[in-house]
């Protein structure tokens, strides 16, 4: 039951003849991952060309959709990409390609990230400066539900998919675009805040506290923010309100999809070591979805751009080791590893197993726990590391990441590694 992702350009540039044909070959595959609206970012990212597509040698996403929908009066959409306006429909030919095959095509959608347009202002993030956070909605939008919600069951209708993977279901990070560590003190739009207060929770005084924190850290005091961040009850009840704030959004697209009959959830979701963080709760979430993948790419440091947080901070070595230090303590990361280490190799491999054990304990019981596999920017032997890594942990099969990124080297060395029966 292992997966692999597809992004509109792999499709419509490579075919499906091809891309199929690679798959297969990897013999473990049947589950296909088809992104149907893109984020701001690199393919690949960061750096490197896309190793077998004949038209592109990197592709930029561009945070439009790239599905044929039409759901109806919502005040939320998704800008469409010009290749959909001009006629094109990859997620349609993945459907004809693998009609009575053995593939299962699951679209893969980025619920609060892309390039949305009608009521952004009323549902957008707004950071702990009072300034909008570009292209990213807020849990507490008032719309967001709604908008996904048609959407889901207008792509129903078109194609026939019933089982989504949601992904950016969560509050911004401190990457995307550009390195915008600002993104994690965030939200305070006029939803999050009268939320917040009906909770007992004052908004100004969080604020108040993360400017001081804001202040620390472009001073070079990184530890006072992790102490603050890890202990202060004021910054914990805030932690708690986010997370509480996305399990509600998951809840309600699930129960508004779910009155169009037969739509089911899945989540993509940080690993464990970050997402609490970012307002994700795997306990709460997993009531209301049991199959999540997350990404413990051991060698980028779990998926987080960290050299792109560390380096925003830190402008020479020594004060990058110090702000390295802060942040393995801030995401209790029980490591002996120096910033010059992680740059060269990443975390060791036992992250992986590690952060799979824990989504396990994390999860409601028979959750369905894919673990993601960083298939490029890495040599065969530690992929396949990775994979028996993987496997020999608490997740029940893996998700590659990704198709477009991975150069034939890598799908050989999988190949042959499931042949033998690994």
């Amino acid at each position: 039951m292992a997966g692999i992702h597809l992004h509109p350009h792999d499709i419509l540039d490579e075919g499906m003849d091809n891309i199929l044909a690679r798959i297969a070959a990897m013999h473990d595959v049947d589950h296909l991952f088809v992104e149907i609206n893109t984020i701001f970012e690199r393919n690949p990212y960061p750096t490197g060309i896309l190793p077998h597509n004949p038209r592109h040698e990197s592709v930029m996403g561009t945070g439009t959709l790239h599905i044929h929908t039409q759901p109806g009066d919502t005040r939320l959409a998704q800008r469409p990409d010009p290749g959909i306006e001009q006629g094109a429909d990859p997620l349609m030919r993945v459907k004809e390609a693998t009609h009575s095959s053995r593939f299962r095509v699951v679209p893969w959608a980025n619920i609060l990230n892309g390039d949305f347009t009608g009521e952004v202002e009323n549902n957008q993030v707004i950071d702990f400066k009072g300034r909008p956070v570009e292209h990213w909605l807020c849990p507490n939008g008032p719309d967001v539900a709604d908008f996904w919600q048609h959407t889901f069951a207008a792509l129903k209708q078109r194609y026939g998919y019933d089982t989504f993977l949601i992904d950016r279901i969560r509050f911004p990070d401190w990457a995307g675009k550009t390195v915008n560590p600002a993104g994690l003190f965030s939200c305070f739009c006029p939803h999050c805040s009268a939320a917040m207060r009906q909770q007992g929770l004052a908004p100004e005084a969080v604020k108040q506290r993360l400017h001081a924190l804001a202040d620390a850290l472009n001073g070079g005091d990184f530890d006072t923010p992790v102490d603050a961040l890890l202990n202060e009850p004021l910054l914990q009840q805030w932690q708690v309100f986010r997370q509480r704030s996305v399990s509600r959004l998951v809840a309600k697209i699930r129960a508004s999809a779910g009155q169009v009959g037969g739509i089911t959830l899945w989540l993509d979701l940080w690993p464990p070591a970050y997402s609490w963080l970012l307002g994700q709760d795997y306990h709460e979430l997993t009531r209301h979805a049991a199959t999540l993948k997350h990404f413990p790419y051991h060698k980028l440091g779990g998926g987080a751009d960290v050299q792109g947080l560390i380096n925003h901070f830190a402008h020479d070595a020594a004060q990058q080791e110090r702000a390295f230090a802060a942040f393995k303590r801030l995401f209790r990361l029980p490591y002996e590893l120096s910033y010059q280490d992680f740059k060269a190799r990443g975390f060791p491999i036992d992250f992986v197993a590690w952060q799979n054990n824990q989504v396990r304990q994390q999860s409601q019981p028979g959750t369905f726990i894919y673990s993601g596999i960083q298939m490029w920017n890495l040599p065969a032997d530690q992929l396949i590391e990775a994979v028996d890594a993987a496997r020999q942990s608490a997740c029940d099969d893996l998700l590659y990441y990704c198709y477009g990124w991975a150069d034939q080297a890598l799908f050989d060395a999988i190949s042959a590694h499931n042949a033998k029966g690994n």
